[in-house]
């Protein structure tokens, strides 16, 4: 435990170790699927980064995939 608690002050430990977020479909949020079929400049992806700076949930599916949703 003490040195899991040693690598946690890491820089790339946080980068490396993320919690996967939830990939289930859900009606009004992003679709994980869709999302990682997508290029970064679709339509698809453009509409769905508008809803996602209000969406925490669809916020993370975005994170998790490595797209800025500025």
């Amino acid at each position: 435990m003490d040195q899991l608690v040693q690598l946690m002050t890491e820089p790339c430990f946080v980068m490396r170790h993320r919690r996967t977020p939830p990939m289930a479909e859900r009606a009004g949020h992003v679709s994980p699927t869709m999302l990682s079929l997508e290029s970064p400049r679709s339509r698809y992806v453009r509409r769905w980064k508008r809803h996602a700076r209000s969406c925490s949930s669809c916020a993370l599916v975005f994170a998790h995939l490595g797209i800025s949703i500025r």
